[in-house]
This record gives structure tokens, C-alpha cells and sequence, in this order.
């Protein structure tokens, strides 16, 4: 696996080029049917726009609450991650919220370890405010409110994800990794479905994670690990896919799932839209791939969690993308349910993974849920100049033996059948 060098500029200006993201993005017209929202949230008057699906009926469809990145205006995540071509033809509601100055106190002290957070308002209320208050005007199904967010808003997304874990059906993160105190500090009342994707060239949130005083932040593969922990996950299924290489955890307790995602690239999510790439931003925070399509992959994660399936929207068009979770199989037969056991109290570090004390005699009362055999550890780093599997890959993993991590030798995983990458789709017309 490989991994980008520590950038050299400073973190106040790799933050500044967060704001590059949209350039990206056509500078469309609002579609007709988005509107700009204002509801009191913590006392303060706050803004979020909405984007109804076209052709909706007159029902509670589904939730996707989508959070920006810092420095990054609401219309501007929602041009660059496009997401909304998702809603329309899927039917499902999609919630922008706009973040204070731009930025989400999403539970650190400093954003990139530079930039002190300019406000200590809670923007985790402020996500429950919308969903609440959508819900309350009979536009969306709490029972199918999904949660994500991009870098900055990623962290708020985990935040909220062990903070408020049954406000949600499911969360997806992009960009992000969990700060160091979360292995102690996130306690979910229940097992969290995520998904997380990051990109091993991110020089803004590096994926071999951030020792940075006031922002330590664990690595990308110890994120997971941490979230299958607490999902009570037993070993997971690794497959891959163009640029990517794709780890899920479905041997899981009841309701728990994390699919982790380690793409070839910067950061920016994956997308097959036309105009998604932009070569300065590109050179600036690193690739953006084309062989995944982000918003594709975690709809299709989140409609497996939650009430019933998505409404059928009248007319619409058949897909133009096949996402990897639905060419690849999304999880193997589970195995016979494993003994229960009780959380570890004090896990391993972010290098060598969460690993459970020997005996177990100082790990705390379980939670509302019982936890199976945690998972084996994916998270020792990959040893310099292993490739980043493609079509086939390999498996270097950790397997716990009482509470040391020891290395598993090399395993060739067999040629995994994956469909030709999907032609590019072209960004639906914009209203002028």
C-alpha cells in the first residue's frame, strides 16, 4: 500500500485549497426544485439547502444529510460531489447544511492541526435540528436518515456517528480519520453501519494518520478497525476494484456493517462524472480516480440499512453507472454466531491496531449490544513499496494472538472478476 510524503506547506494553506473542490464542478444554475432552509438551531438562525428529487411523490422518501468540508460552501459539496443525479433517478431527499464561517466544530480543537476552530457552536444538534424538522413537515421517513460528510464535515459525521448512533441508519465519511481519543471516547449505543473512504495519496488528512498536537488522528486502516471493534465484526472480506481496494466487515452484531475503501488516491472522492476532475486541484490535493463513483457506492451501502426500500420513481432512467459494491458481492454467508464478549478497555495504538486484552478482566460492561470475536487487524502498516492491489491484490494483515498483533505472511487473493470501468455520466442539464 502506498502512501503520500507529509506535505511541506503549512496546514492553514492546504485547508485554503479545500476550497479548489468546486472548481471542479460546473458552476451550475440551482435546480428547480432546491431551495435554501433556515431553522433556529442552539439559538442562532441556521441555513441549509434542500434538493427534492424530481418526480417525488407526495410521501416521506429517504434522508441523505451531507456535510461540506471546510472552507467549503454547502452549493459547492453539492456541484462537486453530484450527488444529487443519485436523488433524482433513486428517490431520496438530500439535506446541504451550511456550517459556521464555513467550518464544523466537529469534536477536535484545531482543523489540520493549524487553524484553531473560529466557533464553539453545536453543529451536532444542528444535523438532529434538520432531520428533526424535516420530519416534522412529513417530507422524509426518519427511518431511512442516512448521514455523511466530506473531510471536515467527515469528522462531524463521526462525531455524530458515536455520539447520536441511532439518529441514523447508516454514516459514510470521505476524507477523514478518527481522532486518537475516540479509540477510549466513542461509545455508541449501538452498532454504527459506515462506510469510510480515503485516499492514500491525501496530503490534507494523510492516511497513515496525523501526530500533530491537538489533532492526533489515527491512520485510515486503524479507523476502521476501531469501528469494526464496535460493530462486534469478525474477520472481514477484502476484494478490489479500478484504483481501489475495498475491506468489508459484514460478520457483524445485529445492524453493524463497515465497508473501508482505500482508493489510489488524493484528496478527492472518486467520481465518473465528465467534469469532475480538475488538473489544478488535482496537482494540488492529488488524483481524483474514476474507477469508483462515490456517491454510487454509498447509496448503495445505505439503502441496505434502515425502513422500507426507496419509493420507485415514475419515468425515471435506468442507471448509467455500475458501482462496485453491486458487481462485487457484498459480503459472504455469515458463519454461526461466535461467543459473545465484552469491548477491550484499553486498545493498541493507532499503528498496531485495537486489540482486546488477553482475558478480558479489565474491559468495561459491554453496551446495549454483545460484540462477537473482534476482527482480525488490518491495520500494521504496509511495508514500503508494496503495491496498492488492483485487479488482484494482497492481503498483509495481523492476526491477534493474546494482545500482540503478529504479521501474516503474504496472500495471493485469487482474480477477482470485476465489470470494465463505466463510461463517464454526463452531469444532468442545469435549470438557466
Amino acid at each position: 500500500m502506498l502512501f503520500a510524503k507529509p506535505s511541506c506547506l503549512p496546514g492553514a494553506i492546504l485547508v485554503l485549497l479545500v476550497a479548489l473542490l468546486g472548481l471542479a464542478a460546473s458552476p451550475a444554475a440551482a435546480q428547480s426544485r432546491d431551495s435554501v432552509r433556515t431553522l433556529t438551531s442552539g439559538g442562532l438562525s441556521r441555513e441549509y439547502i434542500l434538493h427534492l428529487p424530481k418526480n417525488a411523490p407526495p410521501e416521506p422518501l429517504p434522508l441523505v444529510i451531507a456535510l461540506h468540508g471546510a472552507l467549503q460552501p454547502a452549493g459547492m459539496m453539492q456541484r462537486y460531489l453530484d450527488l444529487d443525479a443519485v436523488a433524482d433517478r433513486e428517490g431520496f431527499i438530500i439535506a446541504y447544511p451550511k456550517g459556521m464561517n464555513l467550518l464544523w466544530n466537529d469534536g477536535r480543537s484545531s482543523i489540520a492541526g493549524f487553524i484553531p476552530l473560529l466557533h464553539k457552536r453545536d453543529d451536532g444538534r444542528f444535523v438532529l435540528d434538520v432531520l428533526e424538522a424535516l420530519t416534522a413537515e412529513g417530507l422524509v421517513d426518519p427511518s431511512r436518515a442516512y448521514l455523511m460528510g466530506f473531510s471536515n464535515g467527515g469528522f462531524l459525521t463521526a462525531y455524530v456517528a458515536c455520539k447520536y448512533a441511532d439518529r441514523f441508519q447508516a454514516y459514510a465519511t470521505l476524507m477523514m480519520t478518527v481522532p486518537m481519543d475516540y479509540a477510549e471516547s466513542c461509545r455508541p449505543s449501538k452498532p454504527v453501519p459506515i462506510l469510510l473512504m480515503n485516499g492514500t495519496y491525501d496530503p490534507i488528512v494523510p492516511a497513515f494518520g496525523r501526530p500533530t498536537p491537538g489533532a492526533r488522528l489515527m491512520s485510515a486502516d486503524a479507523t476502521a478497525a476501531l469501528f469494526a471493534r464496535l460493530d462486534g465484526c469478525a474477520a472481514p472480506a477484502i476484494s478490489s476494484a479500478p484504483h481501489a481496494r475495498i475491506t468489508r466487515w459484514n460478520d457483524c452484531a445485529p445492524g453493524g456493517a463497515v465497508a473501508y475503501y482505500e482508493v489510489a488516491g488524493g484528496h478527492q472522492p472518486p467520481s465518473q462524472s465528465t467534469d469532475a476532475v480538475d488538473a489544478l486541484a488535482s496537482v494540488l490535493l492529488g488524483p481524483r480516480r474514476s474507477g469508483l463513483d462515490a456517491p454510487e457506492e454509498i447509496w448503495t451501502f445505505f439503502k441496505r440499512f434502515g425502513g422500507a426500500p426507496p419509493v420507485e420513481i415514475a419515468g425515471r432512467a435506468p442507471a448509467s453507472t455500475t458501482s462496485a459494491s453491486s458487481a462485487l458481492a457484498l459480503a459472504p454467508p455469515a458463519p454461526p454466531a461466535r461467543p459473545v464478549r465484552a469491548q477491550p478497555a484499553t486498545p493498541a495504538n493507532a499503528w498496531a491496531g485495537i486489540v482486546p486484552d488477553a482475558d478480558g478482566a479489565s474491559a468495561p460492561a459491554p453496551t446495549a449490544f454483545a460484540a462477537p470475536e473482534p476482527a482480525p487487524s488490518l491495520t500494521r502498516p504496509i511495508a514500503p513499496g508494496a503495491p496498492l492491489p488492483l485487479q488482484a491484490g494482497f492481503v498483509r494483515a495481523g492476526f491477534v494472538q493474546g494482545t500482540q498483533v503478529a504479521p501474516a505472511p503474504a496472500t495471493r487473493l485469487a482474480q477477482v472478476p470485476l465489470p470494465p470501468p463505466s463510461p463517464l455520466r454526463p452531469r444532468a442539464a442545469s435549470a438557466q
